[in-house]
């Protein structure tokens, strides 16, 4: 009986969903890397082509809208590819918008409560990855429900296939995702979690058909996309050294800066907090050699902290921001902007005092 209600309440709600779709399918303006990029590889996927070697058209974004994802994103992707264009687009509308609240209800246990959500919601860092069609919120769908899941303290096969789904959709960006794991699996060997094993093998198991359809030179093309793409067309802190004329070493320089003062944070705390994290997930905006103006949606739990706890440091972080974009140079999705907010959030006055009493995420509830 269970079961045929839940079906029912799936088929019910894929029909509401469908209905909304055809009904603002002609409103919606194009979105350019779902319809340059994530649409034509699902559909050359469905039609038993290989997307990663498949002719995609060139657009005027500054580098090649070749599919460069892991293969469990087209996992994801299936679902639309039976659509035309335009519903296929409005649905992935309504899938990013619901996968950012379901990203913002996992904050809960972070203290952000009442309407605050709805304000993480309307800022642009997180409307414009929607804007694109881009899956930043689903990355940061999957590092909230990774870290979660790690600090559960039942480790049962059920919460390991939890924690391996997180990482699963962490990685849909490989070059956030790796950083975002890293903490998660040093944290994991330090406590010699059991459920490292069946991540080992669920690992193992996704990397051998993942080389067996990607080509061997995608790493290698990867790569040479970022060399041929103007840095300017990039949000690092490389473009912004290019923009102020400042030498290059300084973005290094800035780098080891966050990760050392990260491990010190967190060697200094003895634990991984939600604060920790919040500024973590900003820190990786900083450090990632690539990134775009929507992957600034990692930047909501770090907002939401502040609203929480640090308004005043929110209020300057928005000043600081208009400040900026005020400027000929400016623009909301730097890495300025997840620059300032880190060094407004991170406890510079406490880091070399006694430890921070501060508990880690509290998942008991």
């Amino acid at each position: 009986m269970k079961l045929l209600r839940y079906t029912s309440l799936v088929l019910l709600l894929a029909a509401v969903l469908l209905t909304m779709a055809i009904l603002v399918a002609p409103h919606i303006a194009p979105l350019r890397d779902f319809d340059q990029t994530f649409y034509p590889a699902i559909r050359y996927t469905l039609a038993g082509e290989n997307p990663y070697t498949a002719y995609y058209e060139e657009t005027d974004q500054g580098a090649p809208p070749d599919f460069f994802s892991p293969p469990w994103l087209l996992l994801i992707l299936l679902p639309f590819g039976f659509f035309p264009l335009a519903i296929a687009r409005a649905l992935w509308v309504l899938l990013l918008v619901g996968v950012t609240l379901g990203a913002i209800s996992l904050l809960r246990p972070w203290g952000l409560t009442g309407l605050k959500p709805l304000l993480l919601v309307i800022l642009p860092w997180s409307l414009i990855g929607i804007l694109f069609g881009q899956v930043a919120a689903i990355v940061l769908l999957g590092t909230l429900l990774a870290i979660r899941e790690a600090w559960r303290s039942d480790r049962t096969i059920g919460s390991g296939l939890r924690l391996l789904l997180g990482l699963l959709l962490v990685s849909v960006k490989p070059q956030l995702g790796l950083f975002v794991a890293l903490p998660l699996l040093i944290q994991m060997v330090w406590q010699r979690d059991s459920r490292l094993k069946l991540l080992v093998v669920a690992g193992l198991f996704l990397l051998i058909p993942t080389l067996a359809i990607t080509p061997p030179w995608l790493v290698s093309k990867a790569i040479e996309v970022q060399q041929v793409t103007a840095p300017l067309w990039k949000s690092t802190l490389e473009r912004e050294m290019l923009l102020w004329q400042a030498p290059l070493w300084l973005a290094h320089l800035m780098r080891l800066l966050v990760l050392a003062t990260m491990g010190l944070w967190a060697w200094h705390q003895c634990k991984l907090t939600p604060a920790w994290w919040s500024a973590w997930l900003a820190a990786v905006l900083i450090i990632t050699p690539y990134t775009r103006a929507y992957d600034g949606v990692l930047l909501l739990p770090l907002l939401g902290q502040m609203l929480v706890y640090r308004r005043w440091y929110f209020v300057a972080f928005i000043t600081g921001m208009a400040a900026y974009v005020s400027l000929p140079i400016g623009e909301l999705g730097s890495v300025v902007a997840p620059l300032l907010a880190w060094l407004l959030f991170v406890p510079w006055s406490v880091l070399w005092q006694r430890p921070i009493n501060s508990q880690p995420i509290d998942q008991s509830g």
